[in-house]
């Protein structure tokens, strides 16, 4: 069974709002919506602990037969990984 990837932006905003003790209450969203922003211009990328079915099913099917330098067929299996749905 797939697991569902947690919305991100609303686990930051909840971290943002427990870490700010003010009395009036804001929309913490915006803040996290920022603070991914810097992360994807950056140039990264939150991922899970775990890699997910499809992410493995991704870096499965990069895997290509042949003599490959082992530093090209691990950039290929990472970014098969990373890019999975």
């Amino acid at each position: 069974m797939a697991r569902r990837r947690p919305a991100y932006g609303d686990l930051i905003a909840e971290a943002i709002h427990g870490a700010d003790r003010r009395y009036f209450f804001e929309d913490y969203r915006a803040q996290a919506d920022a603070v991914l922003e810097a992360l994807r211009d950056a140039g990264l990328q939150i991922v899970p602990r775990e890699p997910t079915e499809a992410m493995m099913e991704a870096g499965k099917n990069s895997l290509t037969y042949g003599a490959q330098r082992p530093g090209d067929l691990l950039k290929n299996l990472y970014q098969a990984m990373l890019n999975a749905k």
